[in-house]
Formats: C-alpha cells, sequence, structure tokens
C-alpha cells in the first residue's frame, strides 16, 4: 500500500505539478485543475510517508518461532 501510494504521489505530482508550473511561470495562467492535481500528489506523498513499513506474511517466519 505505501509503495503504490508513493508511486500514484509522485506521478500526479509531475504530471499535473509541472503542468501547473510551466504554465504558470510561463504564461501567468492559472490553472485550477492542474493546481489540485499537484496538491493531491503532495498529500498522496506525505501520507505515504506517514505509513508504517509492514512485513510480508509470505516471507517472515519470524512469528511461527
Amino acid at each position: 500500500m505505501k509503495r503504490t501510494l508513493m508511486s500514484l504521489g509522485i506521478s500526479l505530482y509531475i504530471i499535473f505539478g509541472g503542468g501547473f508550473l510551466i504554465r504558470f511561470v510561463r504564461d501567468g495562467d492559472f490553472y485550477i485543475a492542474e493546481f489540485i492535481g499537484g496538491i493531491l500528489g503532495i498529500i498522496l506523498l506525505m501520507i505515504s510517508l506517514f505509513i508504517p513499513k509492514t512485513h510480508d506474511a509470505g516471507n517472515s517466519t519470524e512469528h511461527y518461532l
């Protein structure tokens, strides 16, 4: 779950945040949809950093010992 959120967050941030930043600097236009997409990417990245890393049940035999 953590890896999925991080990948989705990075993708949203790069695609929408980058497009927003380029258009804002080049033309001075503020596109709210791209701005929201970039902010959602940042939020997903922050959430993925606070989710604790879980052990994969198939690879771990520690709880059987």
